[in-house]
């Protein structure tokens, strides 16, 4: 038997129709604040993700999923993409600034399948782009938030914020962890102590070593920060504390992606991560394009459908609209797919098997696909040019013109609703 890939999934029915209702829930949330979507390709160029002189390049390398001889890839994220996509196609010089963009993208990661970690997963996102001002950083993270919680009911989520800084100052802080971690490694495990000499940065956020207590007395970013970026830190701080967010300011929190620049946030579940994101002010120097600052988010769908289901969310129920058809003649008359049409086309989800032909075999079909509705047509029926309509296990009945249809329309939108 030819099954899925290791780490990809098969979504239908239940299952699909929820994820299809939480994309819609966000696009419209999206929407609202004024951002438009975008849908960039489903690979790249390879160099889009790699930077050769990075040191964490072969641990990137290992995560992508390449085409052909490595000089494309399927997209393990949607940002770099999103930039590349601005630069591309110059919407900054033909747009009013910021742009704001959202997406809904599968993206690909080649590591190990675990507990909600796919190698294929859907990412939701926002982007602002040419944003400079701090105060887009705590929208994002406010209206985020609140959708959380006001809309999902999501209570129990934790909110972490820090505040990183541009290469250099990074750079500053990567020797002294360096330095610092050279002297201070008992108990770390190998693959921190990798990260010594290539990632240091990486080690304070580890899953394991992270609450080491070398690790949470390693040198802090903001021992390295300028006065300015202090101030705005602080800045940063206050106005979410005034808005009345719960929210942690976690100085070990530095996110997987080395481009952010500023403030970064994300909010866990059970040690999970659901949703992050942070400012990048120097990914368009990749492009030849300085001074364009950005921020943006990224919501990771299966872990959030797993954490509304654990939390116990109420999804809102869906209209059942559904009809069966019950044909009882040999064959199917043309008014009958008149009829069928003239319903889908007023909302109604007809559904029918056109190749039974006895009552008992559609009741028990129809029973199956757990429709209450049952419209039937046989040799009475075609001779009267009338149709019946019948609540399933129910003696009672009504007939209607087919002529007129839209009289059925009109019952059977006031028995749905």
């Amino acid at each position: 038997m030819i099954k899925e890939p290791r780490g990809t999934r098969t979504l239908f029915s239940e299952e699909l129709n929820k994820r299809e209702g939480l994309v819609k829930e966000l696009s419209s949330w999206a929407s609202s604040l004024g951002f438009s979507k975008i849908q960039t390709p489903t690979f790249e160029n390879s160099s889009l993700y790699i930077d050769q002189s990075a040191p964490e390049n072969e641990i990137l390398k290992k995560e992508l999923f390449f085409l052909r001889d490595e000089s494309l890839a399927l997209k393990p994220e949607e940002t770099a993409s999103v930039a590349r996509a601005v630069t591309s196609g110059k919407l900054l010089f033909s747009n009013p600034t910021p742009l704001k963009f959202f997406y809904s993208s599968q993206c690909f990661r080649h590591e190990r399948p675990q507990k909600q970690r796919f190698r294929e997963f859907t990412q939701f996102g926002l982007e602002i782009i040419k944003a400079s001002s701090w105060v887009y950083e705590v929208e994002l993270i406010y209206m985020l938030d609140s959708l959380f919680r006001e809309k999902f009911q999501l209570d129990s989520l934790k909110l972490r914020v820090n505040y990183l800084s541009n290469k250099e100052t990074r750079s500053k802080w990567t020797k002294a962890l360096t330095a610092y971690f050279s002297e201070n490694n008992e108990g770390l495990s190998s693959n921190s102590l990798k990260r010594i000499k290539t990632n240091p940065i990486r080690i304070l956020d580890d899953e394991r070593d992270s609450s080491l207590e070398i690790v949470q007395k390693a040198p802090k970013i903001e021992q390295f920060l300028s006065e300015e970026e202090r101030e705005k830190s602080s800045k940063i701080k206050t106005l979410l504390s005034e808005l009345g967010l719960n929210y942690h300011w976690d100085e070990s929190l530095v996110r997987g992606l080395d481009y952010y620049t500023g403030t970064v946030f994300e909010w866990n579940y059970k040690g999970l991560g659901i949703a992050g994101g942070g400012r990048y002010d120097e990914l368009f120097n990749k492009f030849g394009l300085k001074d364009i600052p950005c921020v943006g988010l990224a919501i990771g769908i299966e872990r959030l459908l797993n954490t509304l289901e654990e939390s116990g969310f109420n999804w809102p129920k869906k209209l059942d609209k559904r009809v069966y058809f019950c044909n009882l003649l040999s064959e199917v008359e043309p008014r009958i797919l008149r009829l069928a049409k003239k319903l889908r086309d007023s909302g109604i989800e007809l559904e029918s098997n056109w190749e039974l032909q006895e009552l008992k075999s559609h009741f028990r079909f129809s029973e199956r696909l757990n429709i209450k509705w049952l419209l039937i047509y046989g040799a009475k029926e075609q001779s009267e040019n009338k149709v019946i309509l019948k609540e399933q296990n129910q003696k009672s009945q009504s007939s209607f013109e087919l002529e007129n249809p839209e009289e059925l329309v009109k019952e059977l939108n006031k028995l749905m609703t």
